[in-house]
Formats: structure tokens, C-alpha cells, sequence
């Protein structure tokens, strides 16, 4: 049956697709009504990854979301989940396909593969927060007209982050409009909001992004770390073994200086290197410690909540493998490379949180010090020494110095 699956299944994936979204989950059903464990789908899983990843992507997709669904199906606690993400310049994607060409119709999607992936657990209930982070084509206001034609309203609500400053509530007291916001105000917005209400005593926040890059019938991969090993929270990942990456274009290797910078400023994230995967889950009772008095607001603010989360306890943090297929066509972070301040402001965070030590300032003020110029060059310029590894090396590897670095 699975082999047929294998054969059937397409060579490509898109998720704005609605045949390919069916798809998927028809052969998530397939799988699950043979009644395989979670075991059993790991060890297939890792004959095709070893295989080949790319040309096997829509099963072990569907892999990752049947197991998923097992999880759900051994809840047998009350269980809330929120899940949030924030929306600017959304305007497009969150329109039909056959609106937009663009259109990606993400929010119903979204609250359909929720509502499919905790359709018979009775004791699993689910909320889907936007946050409009400011966006000038009322991103907010086209989600609500969205959710009101599909009578969502009972599970998803719009949030303005113009009116979280305009009543100084907690989590936007240090912003002052809008612009100090890109996308970390509305997440922490979104995830303080989140915790206000009274829910279950196995409350679980999660963020994500707007578009489909994340399949959320994967989220039970994340829930499961926090309900059965006493963590505080998952993050996915795309850069583990089992990880399964489908991404247009390449930027790798800046995001490999990346890494190595911020893994000189940053000691305590150890093995954990894909801190922008715009998919993570926490206990609802970590979130009130590790929002308040946050230095970033912007593109580096999942760094933050994670190295803070470190800090309370450590070895608290798990690394999920997932599949993620990327989705630039209307992205509104692609041309934008913002590298170069979210290093700034992980400088911010080195001197608040750490002890200083000679490397780690070397890196700082060399980092402080370039321009938007300069860093181009930079990355012009990454040293082999970097390039050339892998960037789970980088926690320990620290070679490449600043004198490396060439502006010219």
C-alpha cells in the first residue's frame, strides 16, 4: 500500500495546491487505517530521507503528519492549543488562488488542517490568533472579512498590535508604534494574549508563520515534548537528520555566517541551530517569564525567548525534525536580509544575559561596528573556513576569527 503511495504521489509539492493539500491527506488516512506505530513510520521514514529527500517529499510529509495524528489520538487529558502567527503586507497570500496569483487562502487552511488533525479527540480544544503587526493594507481587517464568510469565529480571532500600544498592555509598553515591530511585537503580542484566558491545565502556545511553508498536521510532534518529557519547549527544525527541506533559491551560506556569528555572542543554545524556523511550541506557564522586558521586537526575537527559556532551566528545549517547504513567491522577508540587525541586537542580548568573555567581545564590537556596506562585502566574502562546514560545527568550532574577515 505504501509503495503505491510512493509511486502515486507527485515528485513536487505545493501546499497552496488544494489537489496536493487533498492529496496529503488522503494518504495520511491511507496510512493510518493500516495501523502502523510510530516506530514502523520512523524506520520507513528513514529509508527514504536516506534515499532521496527531495523526490520523496510529499510521503515523508505525510509521514511526519500521520504521525502527528497518532500522538493526538494518545491525549487523554484536557488539552488547549494556541496557535499564532502575525500577518503584514499579507494582503495577497491570504487570498484565494483564484484571486490572487499569489493567493495562498493560508487561513483556512490553516484552521483546516487544525480542525482535521483534532477532529475526533474530544479532548483536544484549539484557538488560531492573528496579530495584524501594522500592515498598511489592513492585512487584520481582510482576516476577519475571511473568517467571518466561513463562520470561523468560535475558533479564530484578530488581534491589532496598534491597539496592544495604544492601551500600554504588558507585552507593548517598550514600543511605540508599529515600525519597532517586525513580527516579534505581534508574536509576543499574540502569545501573552494567548495565556490571559483561563484554559486547561495542559495549555500549549505555539507560533507560527503566515504562509504554508509548515503543514500544521505536524504539530503534534512539537505538543508531544512538552506533555511527555517535562519539556518546556519544541522548536522545529530544518536542520536535523531527519529534517526534510524543499527551499527555493540560495542563501545558504549567509545563513551559515549567521550562525557562526551569533554562535559566538550566544553560548547556551548549544546544539540548537535553527532558531528561525518559524514554528515552535511552549508551555503556556514559561510564556510570562520569558516575554517580559524583551530587548527585540523584531526578526531576532526567537533567539531571545529561547536563550531566556535556557536561563530559567536548562536542557529545556527540544529539537523537532520537520518538513518545510518554502513559499517566497509573496514573501514579505526575502529582499528584506536582515542579517545584519538581528546581530546588532544579539549583541544587545550577549551583554544583558551573559558574563563577557575576550572572544565573545571581539565579535561584538566587530559586529557593532559595520555598516550596511560593509556587511554586503562581508558576505561577498565568507571565509571556506565557514562555508565549507556544516553549521552544527559552529557550537563548538570557533576558529574563524575576526581578523578573518575581509571588507574588501
Amino acid at each position: 500500500m505504501l509503495k503505491n503511495i510512493i509511486e502515486s504521489s507527485p515528485k513536487e509539492l505545493d501546499l497552496t495546491n488544494e489537489q496536493h493539500s487533498e492529496f496529503i491527506i488522503e494518504a495520511v488516512e491511507a496510512i493510518l487505517e493500516k495501523g502502523y506505530t510510530i516506530s514502523e513510520l520512523e524506520k520507513l521514514e528513514d529509508e527514504l530521507i536516506a534515499d532521496s529527500a527531495n523526490s520523496n517529499i510529499f510521503i515523508l510529509l505525510a509521514l511526519k503528519i500521520a504521525k502527528s495524528k497518532i500522538l493526538s489520538s494518545k491525549v487523554a487529558e484536557p488539552l488547549f492549543i494556541s496557535v499564532v502567527f502575525a500577518v503584514y503586507k499579507e494582503h495577497n497570500r491570504i487570498k484565494k488562488k483564484s484571486e490572487h496569483p499569489h493567493g495562498e487562502d493560508f487561513l483556512v487552511k490553516k484552521a483546516n488542517q487544525l480542525e482535521w488533525l483534532f477532529n475526533s479527540q474530544p479532548d483536544i480544544n484549539w484557538e488560531l490568533i492573528i496579530v495584524d503587526d501594522g500592515c498598511p493594507e489592513r492585512s487584520g481587517e481582510i482576516a476577519q472579512s475571511i473568517i467571518d464568510e466561513n463562520k470561523l469565529n468560535d475558533k479564530v480571532r484578530v488581534l491589532q498590535l496598534s491597539e496592544a500600544i495604544d492601551q500600554q498592555l504588558p507585552p507593548a509598553k517598550s514600543i511605540e508604534s508599529t515600525n519597532d515591530s517586525q513580527k516579534g511585537g505581534s508574536i509576543v503580542y499574540g502569545m501573552w494574549d494567548a495565556v490571559q484566558h483561563k484554559r486547561e491545565k495542559d495549555h500549549i502556545v505555539v507560533y507560527t508563520d503566515a504562509d504554508l511553508s509548515t503543514h500544521l498536521g505536524q504539530l503534534m510532534l512539537l505538543v508531544n515534548p512538552l506533555l511527555n518529557q517535562d519539556k518546556l519547549v519544541a522548536i522545529g527544525s530544518r536542520r536535523e537528520p531527519k529534517s526534510v527541506v524543499i527551499k527555493k533559491g540560495s542563501r545558504n551560506d549567509r545563513g551559515k555566517m549567521f550562525i557562526y556569528l551569533w554562535k559566538r555572542l550566544i553560548p547556551n543554545l548549544g546544539e540548537i541551530i535553527d532558531t528561525q524556523c518559524g514554528f515552535k511550541a511552549f508551555r503556556s506557564e514559561i510564556i510570562p517569564e520569558i516575554i517580559v522586558e524583551m530587548i527585540e521586537q523584531k526578526f531576532a526575537f526567537d533567539i531571545e525567548l529561547l536563550l531566556r527559556t535556557h536561563l530559567i532551566e536548562k536542557n529545556s528545549i527540544a529539537k523537532v525534525a520537520i518538513a518545510w517547504i518554502d513559499s517566497e513567491e509573496a514573501s514579505t522577508t526575502t529582499d528584506i536580509q536582515p542579517y545584519l540587525p538581528m546581530l546588532k541586537q544579539i549583541v544587545k542580548m550577549y551583554k544583558k544575559y551573559f558574563d563577557e568573555n575576550e572572544l565573545s567581545n571581539e565579535f561584538a564590537s566587530f559586529i557593532e561596528s559595520l555598516n550596511d556596506e560593509e556587511f554586503d562585502k562581508l558576505l561577498n566574502n565568507i571565509p571556506k573556513d565557514i562555508t565549507n562546514r556544516e553549521p552544527m560545527e559552529f557550537t563548538d568550532y570557533d576558529a574563524v576569527r575576526v581578523s578573518s574577515f575581509r571588507l574588501n
